[in-house]
C-alpha cells in the first residue's frame, strides 16, 4: 500500500550545510537556488522557499580595489561590481590590473556573495558601477528599467556563440534589436546519476520517461529510505520534462501555454512516481538538495547543473557518478535548460567606452580559457567549450545540451509567476491540490503578467517564447 507522504522536511537536527563554496552567487531575488560555481548565477539558483541547492557560506566582500596611476586621479574611477568567485575572481582581477595599468585608468572593483540581491540596487543608485555581472534572468528586468547600455552597433563580435545564449541579451530597439553584452559563461541540466548503483542492477542510464520510471523503481529501497528519482518543487528541474513533452510555458505567439496537454502529461509524470513512492526529495532524507542525496545513498538519479563536479570532488570525493542526457519525453524531445550570464554595462556609466573595452576583455577567449575551471562551468564559446569537454568527459552531456538548451528566462515582472508556480508544486506533491486548478491559476497570472509588461515597452522574442 502506498505511503502517505508530503514535503514536510524530517525534524531531525540538520546538518550544517556544507562549508565548500559550489557556485557563484548569482542568485535571484527569488532565490534560484542555484549556486553556481561561475556565472549566476543560475541559476542559478533557484526560487523562493525551494531547497533545490545548499545555500553558500557567506563570505566577507572584498574592499574596494584602487588600481591606476596618481596622474588618473581627476578622471571618474571606472567601478566594477562583480560576484564573489573564489579563486575565479582573483584571477579576473590579475587581468584588470593588467589592463589597468596599460591604460593608465582607475579601477575600483568591488564583490559580494549576496550578489543578485544587491545589484539592482547598485544599479538603481545615483553612482551605480560602471561594469557588472549580469544573469540572463534578471536581463529582462534591469533592460526593461533602462538601467543597462547596448553595445554600438558592429562594438560585439557575436560570432562563435550558440545563438540562443547570444539573443538572451538582446532587447529591442527603436529601429532594431540591440545587443548588450557577449555571454561569459554557460551551465545546463541533465541526468546525474548513482553509477555504482546502476551498474550493481545492471541497468544503463535511462534514455525516455519510461526507463526513467523502470530504473527509480528498481533503485528504491524504502527500507534504507532511498529513492530512486530525486526531485525538486522547482520550475527550473520541471521544466525538461514539460519541454520533454512538446509543451512550454509561453508560445511563439507571446502567450501563455500552461493549460496544455503537453504539460497536463509533465506535471502528472512528474507528480505520480512522487505519490508511487518511487521519488522523493532532499528534506526526506534530511539532506539540503538533490546532489548530497545522491551522495550519501539515498537517491540513485536526479536532473541537476554541472555544479555538481565541484560539489562532489570536494564533499564526496569518493562518490562515483555519472552524467547522461536528460531522458526524452513523449514529443522525442530532451531538451535543457541552460543559465548564463555576460558583462553589462550601466546606462548610467560615463566610462561606457573603457567599460565595454574591458568586457570584450573579460569576455575574450584568451581570458575565459585562462581561468581556473573545476567543471562547474562552461565556457560560452563553442571553441573553448570543446576545450571543456576534453578536460572534463564525464560532464560532456552539459555541453552537448547547450545548442537546444533553453535559456533561463522570462519576461519582465515574472517573479511573482515562478515562486507561485514553486508553491503551487509542494501542494501538489502534498497532494492538496491538482495540477489543472494549478496550472489554470498560473495561466490567468501569467496573462495579467504579460499584459503588464507589454504596457512598459517591446520586449523580444527570446523572452515571449521558452519553446524548445
Amino acid at each position: 500500500m502506498p505511503i502517505q507522504r508530503s514535503l514536510t522536511v524530517s525534524n531531525e537536527p540538520r546538518p550544517d550545510t556544507c562549508k565548500v563554496r559550489i557556485g557563484v552567487a548569482l542568485r535571484r531575488s527569488v532565490c534560484l537556488c542555484l549556486s553556481l560555481h561561475f556565472g549566476l548565477v543560475l541559476l542559478a539558483a533557484l526560487l523562493s522557499g525551494c531547497n533545490a541547492l545548499p545555500s553558500p557560506p557567506r563570505l566577507p566582500d572584498l574592499p574596494f580595489l584602487h588600481l591606476g596611476s596618481e596622474s588618473d586621479e581627476s578622471a571618474p574611477t571606472l567601478q566594477l561590481f562583480f560576484p564573489e568567485e573564489g579563486n575565479v575572481t582573483e584571477a579576473l582581477r590579475s587581468q584588470i590590473v593588467s589592463w589597468a595599468e596599460d591604460k593608465e585608468i582607475q579601477v575600483s572593483l568591488s564583490t559580494s556573495s549576496s550578489y543578485s540581491q544587491e545589484l539592482v540596487d547598485r544599479l538603481s543608485a545615483e553612482d551605480p558601477p560602471d561594469l557588472a555581472v549580469v544573469t540572463a534572468f534578471l536581463f529582462p528586468d534591469l533592460a526593461a528599467q533602462g538601467l543597462l547600455a547596448p553595445a554600438e552597433e558592429n562594438l560585439l563580435d557575436l560570432t562563435g556563440y550558440p545563438p540562443r545564449l547570444v539573443a538572451a541579451f538582446t532587447w529591442p530597439g527603436e529601429t532594431s534589436d540591440l545587443h548588450y553584452c557577449l555571454p561569459r559563461e554557460v551551465r545546463t541540466l541533465a541526468l546525474v546519476y548513482d553509477s555504482e548503483g546502476l551498474a550493481a542492477a545492471g541497468r544503463s542510464p535511462p534514455h525516455s520517461w519510461e526507463s526513467l520510471r523502470e530504473v527509480a523503481v528498481g533503485q528504491t529501497d524504502l527500507e534504507r529510505n532511498r529513492f530512486g528519482f530525486i526531485e525538486a518543487p522547482d520550475l527550473s528541474r520541471w521544466l525538461p520534462f514539460l519541454y520533454g513533452a512538446g509543451g512550454t510555458i509561453i508560445d511563439d505567439s507571446g502567450g501563455m501555454a500552461l493549460e496544455s496537454p503537453a504539460a497536463a502529461d509533465a506535471m502528472n509524470w512528474y507528480i505520480q512516481i512522487f505519490r508511487d513512492n518511487f521519488a522523493g526529495h532532499a528534506g526526506e532524507s534530511n539532506n539540503e538538495w538533490a546532489g548530497e542525496v545522491l551522495a550519501k545513498g539515498k537517491g540513485a538519479l536526479t536532473i541537476e547543473g554541472n555544479w555538481v563536479a565541484p560539489y562532489f570532488e570536494n564533499e564526496f570525493p569518493d562518490f562515483h557518478y555519472g552524467v547522461a542526457p536528460i531522458p526524452s519525453g513523449p514529443a522525442g524531445l530532451n531538451t535543457s535548460v541552460a543559465f548564463t550570464s555576460c558583462y553589462a554595462v550601466s546606462a548610467a556609466s560615463t566610462r561606457k567606452s573603457d567599460a565595454f573595452e574591458l568586457a570584450a576583455l573579460l569576455s575574450g577567449p584568451d581570458v575565459v580559457g585562462s581561468l581556473p575551471n573545476d567543471g562547474g562551468w562552461m565556457p560560452a564559446r563553442n571553441e573553448l567549450r570543446d576545450d571543456w569537454i576534453g578536460s572534463f568527459p564525464r560532464l560532456a552531456p552539459f555541453a552537448d545540451a547547450v545548442p537546444t538548451a533553453v535559456v533561463w528566462q522570462f519576461p519582465p515582472g515574472f517573479d511573482t509567476l515562478l515562486n507561485s508556480f514553486n508553491r503551487g508544486m509542494v501542494q501538489l506533491f502534498a497532494a492538496n491540490i491538482e495540477a489543472a486548478d494549478l496550472f489554470a491559476e498560473l495561466q490567468e497570472l501569467g496573462e495579467t503578467l504579460l499584459e503588464t509588461a507589454a504596457e512598459t515597452g517591446p520586449t523580444p522574442n527570446t523572452t515571449q517564447t521558452s519553446s524548445p
